[in-house]
């Protein structure tokens, strides 16, 4: 073989290695082009997935807070003055009516889902109201938004209880309910379970309840009727003293002394506790589980101040008309004329570190609760509380009117003033048999 031929041998030798030697490294490259397809689309759905449970949280918190506003809504979900039905009302205690069933627990609307989206200038939100038939779901637009819609769910054997299950999309058109939440390129399901947590942990046993003494003076009626009391009308930490003038009635056959509970332990220990200004807020923890600054606190207790007689009717009033059943007053509050606040199936709680002042031909409704030393009084007119009054210290009444003890009352402003708050361990991103919904 010539020397040229030779050359010719070699060199196509090193094209063909050369060729497979691309070829091979072609098929690397295309093999780690897939792979890192795969991890960029990975990444994207890990990216939709996350944002979606992002979306879904946000729900749960926005559902809970909204449940814990007393204040009624409109179409959006926002503050409105004129339904008389907070969201709470509207969804979780769907049965409940001031004239036909006031005393009805946690009863969940099932057939309407509330919801938002959520875009660069906030939430857009919509509350549809239950429907007699067939479903309502959240109108939110055409928007390519992350969204939530809302769902509530009764929990078998606790009538305190609502199961809340959010379905949230990174971004879909269609309303994210429970029927196409799995449309978009992320979804995701959560649920809680949430249970009513009262404000007012302990109820008077008794229509009038003092730290210390209770002095009772002018043509006074206390009235106590309730069985489970044992129709007790006065219990004081310290003497009582009941005045000619005063009527007092409770159980049939039991003497009258009888329902005089004077002196008791508990109550004289608690005003050893606390400061002569009742600072420490001993006798208020008793019956709230907390301080009064933190009941003050509370998104659903509505802070007012007053002046005058007037002027305290008419921010009680118009807070009432707005929603609010749990009120504290930065002042004294003084009430005159003929007025009704709250009633046996809507009632009011309502605190003040100062002295409670009723006059006139008002009646009230609910818990008066006065972290003050200095008199408390009917005053003159025909004044009328049902439920309880609890003061922090001394009671000195001498004026007239009525006070009667009212289970049900007590017994709605406890439930209706409650908080709404998460059972540990109810929390899920997964569906069981026992879910009635998707």
């Amino acid at each position: 073989m010539t020397p040229l031929v030779r050359r010719r041998a070699r060199g196509s030798a090193a094209m063909s290695i050369t060729l497979m030697l691309m070829l091979v490294s072609t098929i690397a490259v295309l093999y780690l082009n897939r792979s890192v397809l795969f991890e960029q689309r990975t990444v994207a759905n890990q990216v939709q997935a996350s944002q979606a449970h992002e979306v879904a949280e946000a729900g749960v918190e926005w559902a809970t807070g909204m449940l814990n506003q007393p204040f009624d809504i409109g179409a959006n979900c926002a503050f409105l003055t004129t339904t008389n039905q907070s969201l709470r009302k509207r969804y979780v205690l769907t049965r409940y009516n001031a004239a036909t069933n006031p005393t009805s627990g946690v009863v969940p609307a099932t057939t309407a889902f509330p919801g938002c989206k959520l875009g660069p200038d906030g939430m857009a939100c919509n509350c549809p109201t239950p429907p007699a038939a067939g479903r309502a779901v959240a109108e939110l637009g055409r928007a390519l938004l992350p969204s939530f819609t809302v769902a509530f769910e009764p929990v078998a054997g606790d009538a305190e209880a609502v199961k809340l299950t959010v379905y949230a999309c990174n971004a879909q058109a269609p309303a994210c309910d429970s029927t196409n939440f799995t449309v978009g390129d992320g979804n995701a399901r959560l649920s809680v379970i949430l249970k009513l947590r009262a404000v007012l942990r302990a109820m008077p046993s008794a229509p009038l309840t003092c730290s210390t003494s209770c002095d009772l003076g002018g043509s006074y009626n206390i009235v106590n009727r309730d069985i489970t009391t044992n129709g007790i009308l006065v219990n004081a930490g310290a003497g009582i003293s009941a005045g000619n003038g005063v009527s007092a009635t409770t159980l049939q056959g039991q003497p009258v002394n009888n329902a005089m509970v004077g002196n008791d332990a508990s109550l004289a220990a608690l005003a050893s506790a606390d400061t002569s200004s009742c600072s420490q807020s001993a006798m208020f923890n008793a019956y709230f589980g907390s301080t009064i600054e933190q009941y003050r606190d509370l998104p659903s207790t509505k802070r007012l101040s007053c002046t005058s007689a007037a002027s305290c009717n008419t921010a009680l009033t118009s807070a009432y008309n707005d929603g609010w059943r749990s009120f504290y007053m930065d002042t004294d509050l003084h009430l005159s004329g003929n007025n009704t606040y709250g009633s046996r199936n809507d009632p009011i709680t309502l605190v003040t570190p100062y002295a409670v002042d009723l006059n006139g031909g008002n009646v009230f409704y609910g818990l008066l609760f006065s972290n003050d030393a200095q008199t408390d009084d009917l005053g003159t007119g025909s004044a009328q509380v049902f439920g309880a009054q609890v003061s922090c210290r001394g009671y000195r009444n001498n004026g007239n009117g009525t006070l009667t003890y009212d289970t049900d009352a007590l017994l709605n402003a406890r439930r209706l003033t409650a908080l709404m708050v998460r059972v540990p361990g109810s929390w899920r991103d997964f569906r069981t048999n026992d879910d009635l919904l998707p």
